[in-house]
């Protein structure tokens, strides 16, 4: 019900246009580094489910993970800052001990 047919990602008023590269939420462009796209976007394909961090390591940073998580934990917080406010009906939330997952308020 989420996404619509096509190379759009969208969780409630965020879309994802892979084919134009472009980010909205509520129908406004929201700018994102190329390291915060790739995140929302395997947080999007993902979405409803938990991704630990050396998932998302091996994913966004194309490398394996064997360090701290603080890289993944300072662009979580870049993209909770950018999309994820307070009003919106959806956020990232932080699984303890487990990851992240991008869900439905």
């Amino acid at each position: 019900q989420d996404s619509p047919p096509g190379n759009v990602l969208t969780l409630a008023d965020l879309s994802l246009d892979e084919d134009a590269h472009v980010v909205t939420r509520d129908g406004v462009s929201v700018h994102l580094s190329p390291t915060e796209y790739r995140l929302l976007r395997y947080l999007l394909i993902n979405r409803g489910r938990v991704v630990s961090k050396a998932q998302i390591m091996a994913t966004v940073w194309d490398y394996d993970f064997d360090g701290d998580g603080g890289v993944v934990e300072t662009y979580i917080g870049y993209l909770r800052r950018k999309i994820a406010g307070a009003e919106l009906p959806l956020r990232i939330e932080t699984v303890r001990g487990v990851g992240y997952r991008a869900a439905r308020r």
